[in-house]
């Protein structure tokens, strides 16, 4: 490949994305289109913007990756070459607005809404789980993350929590919060509880099956299909519903007088008891508690399908970790890294809007779709000659090319979460690494 041609295609991969992408957000993200002598700002928002998307959607691109996209989109547009170090990319990636960033995560969403309708018994399924996530230790780092527990300063990488906010339907990230490891996730729920709205289902698992919780979910209105935390006791044992009423607790210290009086003084929920017998394993009974009091509008076995499709949430989990990357964050800063959070939300839901658009216009079931497909019709398409001859001919291809790459059917899959083995046989890090050295009883030879 010439020069030329791969300054083109380097350029095309920003300007493939604006193509692409900028429609979703209902506004002008289109690259500026001004020629030699032009006073735009090589580094302004939107450039940067692109590039910094395409650093998320692009595993393991680096800032000097976006930097060489950027100086080649420069040049096809006749404009002067930015300078080769990275400091001024990373300054203006420091410096996105994060209000901006929401209101294009808002903006993304109402596409959504607009598009995804009620998917369950007329009911709109909400699924929330939480996450981990690392970044590089240092300093500024440290400082507000901190190292998760049983590790030692020094031999470990400060390490965050996030739960997420998903629509089961169509598996977009609704909301989020990110925290510390040491806070409990139904903590970081509760800030996620004004998303939901009446007609909404909120699917968990037994991690929040907590009173208030669940509280402050019946006084928006919502209702919820959560399993049975194991410190409640079962009154009975039968196979089928049954009927209790959940009073009030004792005031935590943590909660005011003023909250917890505007909290209902009982709770009525139906704990739906079924067997689950995974193929090679010992059957064995799961209970899920649900503000859904009408068998007959919302049965037992209806009940017990949907809660089976909480394991999506965490697909969309690994969807995120692990083909974009926010398993291990890059940022040097808690500045960047709250930036970074914002970013792959939206490059994720981006790329689920592409799919929910393959599904609607091929008439394909969006769960029968590939992420790990999407992104790699992505990459092609973004640096795609076809894009500077027909754009809406390469979106139709595009499309097209998502719909054809379904997932298989595979009932009754299961797949431990286990290694093999360790990737290399190095030692871990027990000492800081300035003072660590190697055993005499774990030397390599």
């Amino acid at each position: 490949m010439g020069v030329a041609s791969h300054a083109r295609s380097a350029a095309d991969s920003i300007n493939g994305l604006a193509a692409l992408f900028a429609r979703f957000f209902a506004s002008d993200l289109s690259p500026a289109r001004n020629g030699p002598g032009s006073r735009e700002r090589h580094f302004g928002r939107v450039a940067v913007f692109w590039a910094f998307l395409g650093q998320v959607l692009t595993r393991g691109s680096s800032c000097r990756w976006a930097l060489e996209r950027l100086q080649t989109e420069a040049l096809s547009r006749g404009r002067r070459r930015p300078d080769d170090s990275t400091s001024a990319y990373r300054q203006a990636r420091a410096a996105l607005s994060l209000a901006w960033l929401e209101v294009l995560f808002a903006r993304l969403g109402q596409w959504f809404a607009s598009r995804t309708h009620n998917a369950w018994l007329g009911r709109t399924v909400r699924v929330i789980d939480g996450t981990g996530f690392s970044m590089p230790d240092t300093p500024a780092n440290r400082k507000q993350w901190d190292y998760p527990a049983g590790t030692k300063p020094g031999c470990s990488f400060p390490a965050g929590k996030l739960v997420g906010l998903f629509c089961l339907h169509s598996g977009r990230l609704i909301a989020f919060a990110q925290q510390t490891w040491r806070t409990h996730d139904v903590k970081l729920a509760r800030q996620l509880v004004c998303w939901l709205q009446r007609t909404d289902v909120l699917l968990a698992d037994r991690a929040y099956c907590g009173w208030i919780f669940l509280a402050l979910l019946r006084r928006r209105q919502a209702d919820f299909v959560i399993r049975l935390h194991q410190a409640r006791l079962i009154r009975s044992s039968r196979v089928g519903s049954s009927f209790e009423s959940w009073r009030r607790p004792q005031r935590p210290a943590e909660h005011s007088w003023r909250f917890w009086r505007a909290l209902p003084k009982e709770l009525p929920v139906r704990l739906v008891r079924f067997i689950v017998q995974p193929r090679g394993f010992r059957a064995h009974p799961v209970i899920v508690a649900t503000s859904l009091l009408d068998q007959n509008a919302f049965p037992d076995d209806a009940i017990a399908q949907l809660y089976a499709r909480r394991w999506q949430v965490e697909l969309h989990y690994r969807q995120i970790k692990t083909n974009l990357s926010l398993d291990v964050l890059r940022g040097l800063s808690p500045r960047i890294i709250e930036r970074e959070l914002w970013m792959h939300a939206i490059a994720y839901n981006l790329v689920r809007a592409l799919l929910l658009e393959a599904a609607i216009t091929h008439d394909v079931p969006i769960e029968r779709l590939s992420f790990k497909g999407a992104l790699d019709a992505i990459h092609a398409w973004t640096s795609s000659p076809l894009l500077r001859r027909a754009r809406r001919a390469a979106r139709a291809e595009l499309l097209a090319r998502i719909a054809s790459d379904t997932l298989p059917i595979r009932p009754d899959r299961h797949e431990p979460r286990a290694l093999k083995r360790r990737h290399k046989n190095y030692q871990f890090l027990t000492r800081p690494r300035r003072r660590f050295r190697v055993s005499p009883s774990r030397s390599l030879k």
